[in-house]
């Protein structure tokens, strides 16, 4: 893997535009070395052989990774939480009818991934948000999007 001092994830600090904590959908959300883009966002009910509990469906974030830094960049899903409610839970669901899921890898210098996040919400369940961890050593360090 890294060395301690070499992860990419020590280059990468918040600098927020303005006073903005919160992003809106199609915004692009640049940190040092790190933009990143909620394209869309749907709801998307489960297909027939899906395993969902009852009363929830999925919500499928299409996101934008780009690397603007001078080293590569690794990225996993896993980076990315859904936050309902201050409830945050994986974005880990792979419906089966939502293509082009992100999975894990890495950006070269210059380079960008499009995908989708897919997870299960509670139907009715207000004010979605997606968060993406910044720094492996620090919990609170998050990019945050409104999914609204």
């Amino acid at each position: 893997m890294f060395p301690l001092n070499d992860s990419p994830f020590n280059a990468i600090k918040i600098e927020p535009v303005g006073q903005k904590k919160t992003f809106k959908v199609g915004k692009t959300a640049t940190y040092r070395g790190l933009s990143l883009k909620v394209n869309s966002f749907q709801y998307v009910e489960p297909g027939e052989y899906d395993s969902i509990d009852e009363g929830k469906h999925f919500i499928v974030a299409n996101v934008t990774i780009t690397n603007k830094s001078r080293k590569s960049y690794d990225y996993n899903p896993f980076d990315f939480k859904l936050n309902v409610s201050g409830n945050n839970t994986d974005f880990d669901a792979s419906p089966d009818n939502v293509d082009n899921l992100l999975h894990s890898g890495t950006l070269d210098k210059g380079a960008s991934v499009t995908g989708n996040l897919a997870a299960e919400i509670k139907q009715g369940a207000t004010n979605p948000k997606l968060k993406m961890g910044v720094s492996v050593f620090d919990d609170s360090k998050n990019i945050t999007f409104s999914l609204k």
